[in-house]
């Protein structure tokens, strides 16, 4: 016989999945996880007797299984590998039992906690407080609503005028990304944007996820850096980075002896990268910068796409009631950016 001592919620966040414990009084209990429907993992166990409690640990497991893709060109970017749904059957000679699960990429706290709670009246995004963002910025919200939402935008001009819009959709029950960059949102309208704000609606008009305000700064590219990384939450993060760059170009070649000459026969060139972050302005600035360290997820804005990046041994050190900035050392992931930007003069058509 087989019982259930503990086991997941409804919802979870992959890392802080609980574990699942059970007794059996039978010999060999068999185990099946199941990804939507598809066996993931089967393995069979031998309880020591019957009062002594199986505990199955797959938090890494379902981690690793899952994914967050960085958002496309659509404004709604469905983020179906980043929240799955889990069945996990238990069996022994004369009983089974199941438990099934869904579970988002990330890892909050640990729980028990209420996800479903959170989920349903909260953007899974680290930076809650108005925030101010470049004219050029990558900006995003993810939501894994409980009822079908409908995104409001409302927008405040230069000139004093106010607009509101229908800003996108969402579905209930799947993990959504939606690019609320503030380029997309001035091409609502002909004025020049200075704030605008996000928040979702229920279908009856009730306001379900949260406002989330943006004001608009002029972006300068001599200056601000861009940077998207996926946070401990199931959604991505940007923020900028104001200080100075130092960008470096190496060139490593392989050299060998033929014949009394020495031929190069291949080069390894490498490009890194030293971005200052500029002054750490607030509590949510560092909060951040923080989670960027930490996540192995990170894009750079260059040339205007998001390429991913690898940081190199990332330190902050920050000091209470001082002034902090902090040095951001990285190269990119495609190895083809570790060449330089090639001028060419342009071709004219000749007549």
């Amino acid at each position: 016989m087989i019982t259930i001592l503990k086991k997941p919620a409804a919802l979870n966040y992959t890392k802080s999945l609980p574990y699942i414990e059970f007794t059996s009084d039978k010999a060999e209990v068999l185990v099946k996880i199941l990804d939507n429907g598809v066996v993931l993992l089967e393995e069979s166990y031998n309880p020591f007797n019957a009062t002594t409690p199986v505990v199955l640990k797959y938090a890494g497991l379902l981690h690793g299984n899952q994914n967050i893709i960085i958002p496309g060109a659509d404004r709604v970017t469905v983020q179906d590998q980043g929240a799955r749904s889990y069945s996990v059957q238990i069996t022994d000679s004369d009983s089974s039992k199941e438990i099934q699960f869904v579970a988002i990429k990330g890892f909050y706290y640990r729980q028990p906690l209420d996800l479903a709670f959170y989920t349903a009246y909260n953007w899974l995004n680290i930076g809650i407080l108005p925030q101010s963002v470049k004219t050029h910025q990558p900006v995003y919200l993810t939501a894994y609503p409980a009822e079908p939402i409908i995104v409001k935008v409302d927008c405040i001009y230069e000139d004093g005028t106010t607009k509101t819009f229908e800003y996108a959709r969402l579905v209930a029950g799947k993990l959504q990304t939606l690019d609320v960059s503030p380029y997309l949102v001035q091409q609502l309208s002909f004025d020049k944007l200075a704030q605008y704000t996000i928040y979702g609606n229920s279908s009856a008009g009730k306001l379900v996820l949260r406002k989330q305000v943006f004001s608009v700064e002029h972006f300068n590219p001599l200056m601000h850096d861009f940077f998207v990384f996926e946070n401990r939450l199931g959604g991505f993060d940007s923020f900028v980075m104001s200080g100075d760059l130092k960008d470096t170009f190496k060139n490593s070649p392989s050299n060998a002896l033929f014949d009394d000459h020495v031929v190069e026969y291949a080069t390894n060139p490498t490009r890194t990268i030293l971005k200052n972050t500029g002054y750490i302005h607030s509590r949510q600035h560092r909060q951040l910068l923080i989670d960027f360290s930490f996540s192995i997820n990170r894009y750079h804005v260059l040339d205007g796409a998001l390429r991913k990046i690898n940081v190199k041994d990332s330190t902050l050190d920050f000091t209470r009631n001082n002034l902090n900035e902090f040095d951001v050392e990285f190269t990119y992931s495609d190895s083809l950016l570790a060449y330089p930007q090639i001028e060419q003069a342009p071709h004219y058509l000749n007549i």
